[in-house]
């Protein structure tokens, strides 16, 4: 019934006869002239830029009464965007999402935000950033490597913060809303003179999750017993600090450092983790001016002393209170042998060169960058208890763009990549623009690659979870023989999509801006999500380990058979096809009233289920290595009106449809057949997969927000997400994400 009032609702708002009052002196309030920098890194409008870009302004933000800008993401055509909490949002773009997804690249004012643990994921809202010093949040997808390095392999989030010498002032900030969420932010920033300026923010959020609690199974035939001793509460504290200096009337130096300490839930391949002072932190240095970019920075990350998987938690707390261990010990003791441990950083620099021969109508940029990945998990994520791991990238990148006759022009990059331990790779581009009119047509090819993460080189996580480089995994399979023969596993290698892609942007007319694009992307050596393997595992890449007792199986002498063991691991497809259509339309109805409407399809022939996909190469195809992890059809549309009661007041409608899908990541299963029953894959029945809640998707959701500004100083905002309160369930492991509401009041002292 919810569903056929939304669209009842919609209609009405968008038919003619609605607006057959409204006076139609129309005037241009679609962001035509934003400039971005993302899809070529130089300056240049929407408009004229040469792929599919999205972007949040300053202005969006403002509107937006919450904390998180990955909120506003929910409705963008080609991503894949799954929230699995109040606090919890992940990103992904054309396919293949999974619970440990770091194949999206994000950067921060030109410093990579993703984590320098080993897991290697975007650090999201788990950073120092504050929405209030975003200038712009811009959301290209399609293969980046060319353009930004591994793994911008199809999704890269790129935000510019503000300069304290355009944007000075002081902003205080205050949200709350249900679920107990709170936030309060500061940002202040001041020109101190002709040379110096600075600016510092920070932020404390709080909030409470949504109670759910997930089944937990000791082994495939045990009874399902719930996680013990979930902490709903998430808080963050962040901050920055900025020092700039100018050099000259076009030349700057840039001193940043900020940290972040973060309590939260996170939803993973085998399960929840409880993170407790998960920490990230970054010093950087930058000199920019237009012909040179020099960039240095180096990020940290910190698991904190008591984060742990609550899955084996739960298991060791009952098993300790089982035995007559007092409740207190048997917690500590739990919490010991379920944690994480790691303080990881990470080296990154770069300098670029950019140079423009107008006569010739040739820009290019040319450009070289370093990267020293440190990790140290003392011994418990990655096998690293003997010997410290380090791994090394050089880069170097040649861009150019040409102006052709016949209003055309050609956008091209190559960038080669020598990794320590995996080898070479080469990245081209080639896009070919066309004016058409008030529109821009192009057709490109992009090639791309994401490395693997060190967690999926070198894992130990919970000895059951390893990685796989090198030599591969040494193990005894399943039904065999203690004494051997043994199996090795194939090591992975980088994963590298090709992808082919034509689209058009502009005006059909006055008030209708459209921007479609097409594309075919062929997948080598696609990385999979975490796959089980029959078998108790003896080394990886050489290194010896030992298989953690709850999954090693029975047989310990060499003439026993071993029995039940399996451990998870990342593979490589051999080929995966993907193509899909992102379309947008923008409609102008009048001066103060825009209508926004997304749609995005995708296919791919994983769903084959070809024998040359067999990833654990147990001679067989199941349907984890056979799913797309990604809806076939999802759509959004916004209403938005601004500029109202004097230019005083805004409010949107907004709607969100997700088709239902199924979901295999790990131990973590999501299906329409298996929903409501301990976890199932025909073929996989020795796999001790996680309870089973049922597919993803299917659901329509609305969404409100207004906003109201009292003078130049004071303003405030409201958003609510999910009005109806309709089941969404987004993510594996998670619950319906409910009805959210949060207001907001601003300051803002010029």
């Amino acid at each position: 019934m919810n569903k056929l009032f939304i669209l009842f609702v919609l209609t009405l708002l968008v038919s003619s006869d609605f607006f057959a009052q409204v006076d139609q002196t129309l005037t241009d309030t679609l962001a035509l002239d934003e400039i971005v920098v993302t899809a070529s890194r130089r300056r240049e409008k929407i408009t004229e830029a040469p792929a599919t870009i999205q972007v949040l302004t300053a202005r969006d933000l403002k509107r937006f009464a919450g904390s998180n800008p990955l909120e506003l993401v929910a409705g963008f055509r080609g991503i894949e965007y799954t929230r699995f909490g109040v606090d919890g949002i992940t990103l992904n773009a054309r396919g293949f999402n999974s619970a440990f997804n770091n194949r999206v690249l994000e950067i921060i004012d030109g410093r990579i935000n993703t984590s320098s643990l080993s897991g290697g994921l975007p650090i999201y809202n788990n950073g120092t950033m504050m929405k209030d010093d975003i200038l712009r949040y811009e959301v290209v997808t399609g293969p980046q490597t060319a353009l930004y390095g591994p793994n911008a392999l199809n999704l890269v989030l790129n935000v510019i913060a503000k300069d304290p010498r355009t944007y000075p002032g002081t902003t205080i900030a205050m949200s709350v809303g249900n679920q107990s969420q709170f936030s309060t932010r500061i940002r202040h920033a001041q020109q101190v003179n002709d040379r110096w300026a600075y600016k510092i923010l920070g932020e404390f959020a709080r909030g409470t999750e949504f109670t759910f609690y997930d089944s937990v199974y000791a082994k495939i035939t045990s009874p399902a017993v719930p996680e013990r001793d979930v902490d709903f509460d998430f808080s963050h504290w962040r901050g920055e600090g900025h020092v700039y200096y100018r050099v000259s009337e076009k030349a700057d130096i840039i001193l940043s450092g900020g940290g972040s300490s973060n309590d939260y839930l996170q939803v993973t391949t085998s399960g929840r983790n409880q993170f407790n002072g998960r920490s990230h932190a970054f010093l950087q240095l930058r000199y920019v001016d237009p012909s040179f970019y020099v960039n240095v920075y180096n990020t940290w990350g910190s698991f904190g002393e008591n984060s742990y998987r609550i899955r084996d938690y739960t298991l060791e707390l009952n098993k300790q209170q089982q035995n007559g261990v007092p409740y207190a010990m048997a917690r500590d003791s739990a919490i010991i042998k379920s944690r994480f441990k790691e303080d990881s950083q990470r080296l990154n620099a770069e300098i670029q060169y950019h140079t423009n021969f107008e006569k010739a109508g040739l820009q290019v940029i040319a450009s070289m960058d370093y990267q020293l990945q440190s990790p140290n998990s003392y011994g418990i994520t990655l096998v690293d208890s003997l010997e410290r791991i380090r791994v090394s990238q050089v880069g170097a990148v040649l861009q150019m763009e040409k102006s052709l006759p016949l209003d055309m022009k050609l956008v091209a990059a190559l960038r080669y990549d020598h990794h320590e331990t995996l080898g070479d790779f080469f990245a081209p581009k080639f896009t070919l623009v066309k004016k058409l009119g008030d529109g821009l047509a192009r057709a490109g090819f992009a090639k791309a690659y994401a490395m693997p993460t060190i967690l999926q080189q070198y894992a130990g996580l919970n000895r059951s979870y390893f990685g796989n480089s090198g030599e591969g995994i040494k193990y005894i399979p399943d039904s065999s023989l203690v004494s051997g023969p043994f199996r090795y596993t194939k090591p992975l290698q980088p994963e590298e999509v090709l992808t082919w892609e034509l689209g058009y942007k502009g005006k059909i007319s006055k008030p209708f801006f459209i921007d479609i694009s097409g594309y075919y992307s062929k997948s080598n050596n696609f990385i999979t999500p975490q796959i089980q393997v029959l078998g108790r595992a003896l080394a990886v890449n050489g290194i010896p380990v030992t298989h953690n007792p709850q999954s090693a199986g029975t047989g310990t002498m060499p003439n026993d058979t071993v029995q039940g063991a399996s451990f998870t691991a990342n593979f490589n497809y051999v080929e995966v096809n993907t193509w899909g259509i992102d379309a947008g339309m923008t409609w102008t109805l009048h001066k103060h009233v825009g209508l926004s409407i997304n749609y995005t399809w995708i296919d791919s022939d994983i769903t084959d289920g070809s024998m040359e996909n067999d990833a654990n190469d147990n001679g067989e195809i199941t349907a984890d290595e056979k799913s797309l992890n990604a809806p076939h059809h999802k759509a959004s549309a916004s209403l938005l009106f601004t500029n109202l009661l004097k230019d005083k007041f805004h409010f949107m409608l907004g709607a969100r449809y997700v088709q239902q899908y199924d979901f295999y990541s790990g131990q973590q299963i999501g299906t329409s057949e298996g929903e409501g029953k301990k976890g199932n894959v025909v073929g996989n029945e020795k796999v001790n997969y996680n309870f089973d809640w049922g597919p993803l998707g299917d659901f329509l959701t609305v969404d409100f927000s207004a906003g109201y500004s009292f003078n130049s100083t004071l303003s405030a905002n409201l958003n609510i997400t999910n009005v109806f309160n309709s089941r969404q369930i987004e993510f594996v492991g998670s619950p319906s994400i409910g009805r959210l509401i949060v207001a907001e009041v601003r300051v803002e002292l010029k």
